[in-house]
């Protein structure tokens, strides 16, 4: 065989090398552009939960205000308590009193 006809050899194994690698990177960029397409879907069809998602959960930071509240709330229904309790004490002894008064 030749210079020639080596060189020649050589060129036409590379060459078939690269149409083989080209095949390949060229069927991974198809997959690549197939998923990126059904990301793109699938994005396109969370999106608007995702926004009813964040709508609904607007009223989360209404939450802190809702706690600061409720410790005077707290301290008042405490105080009420407290307050009944005295009363109906109060009104078991008059009632205590009352029918230890009454004829039997």
């Amino acid at each position: 065989m030749t210079t020639e006809g080596v060189v020649a050899l050589i060129w036409i194994m590379a060459l078939l090398i690269a149409l083989a690698l080209t095949v390949v990177a060229v069927g991974m960029i198809v997959r690549i552009i197939n998923a990126a397409r059904e990301v793109n879907r699938l994005l396109n069809e969370t999106l608007p939960s995702a926004v009813g998602i964040v709508g609904n959960t607007a009223a989360i930071k209404e939450l802190d205000a809702v706690v600061a509240a409720a410790g005077p709330l707290l301290e008042c229904t405490a105080r009420i308590k407290s307050a009944t309790e005295g009363i109906r004490a109060k009104v078991n002894r008059v009632g205590a009193m009352l029918s230890a008064g009454a004829p039997t």
